[in-house]
């Protein structure tokens, strides 16, 4: 798909209220096309407080001036929640949502930070972590215990969007990170 459908489809985008977790997801996708538009993976992530307001949001900005490996999108948001609202608002009370489902750097993070509910709009075959939490030593899944991880409740639609944003570019991105690496792997 074309970057300029892209962007028609999430300016076109009509949030369906039907579902619970709509407009926070379609925010997460409008954080994913801004970092598509900045060179980056297209994932967003968003943290609403126990009143359901938007506390934190970011977008990946792992190529975005300097590489910085741990620029993803979460990981943002948990650095900004831990250096500016962790005293005020409790992380059991919080919940993340995110447009691809949590690599294994993202969700060991977010067991430590203790985010209540995690929920994210497609899954990550090739890097998502959370469908593969058996696979997580004993001690991550005694935390993951103390947590809850959803398919967010969108429409089919916006879960077809977020897949788009999160698959766009992916072979440049690839080829950017190896050779970040000095690899040709």
């Amino acid at each position: 798909m074309e970057f300029d459908e892209l962007i028609k489809l999430v300016k076109e985008y009509q949030i369906n209220p039907q579902f619970r977790d709509e407009e926070a997801g379609f925010r997460c996708c409008e954080l994913a096309l801004a970092a598509l538009q900045s060179g980056n993976y297209g994932v967003g992530a968003v943290l609403l407080d126990a009143d359901g307001q938007v506390l934190v949001e970011e977008k990946n900005v792992v190529f975005s001036t300097q590489f910085c490996s741990s620029a993803h999108a979460e990981m943002r948001v948990l650095d900004q929640y831990e250096a500016y609202f962790i005293k005020e608002h409790p992380p059991a009370l919080l919940k993340l949502v995110v447009s691809l489902e949590p690599c294994p750097m993202c969700l060991s993070r977010i067991l430590l930070s203790g985010i209540g509910v995690v929920k994210y709009l497609v899954e990550d075959a090739a890097g998502g972590m959370v469908s593969h939490m058996s696979r997580m030593p004993p001690a991550w899944q005694n935390l993951a215990s103390l947590q809850s991880f959803y398919h967010a409740h969108v429409s089919s639609e916006l879960r077809q969007l977020a897949k788009k944003l999160s698959q766009h570019n992916l072979v440049y991105l690839r080829a950017a990170l190896l050779q970040q690496r000095g690899s040709d792997a």
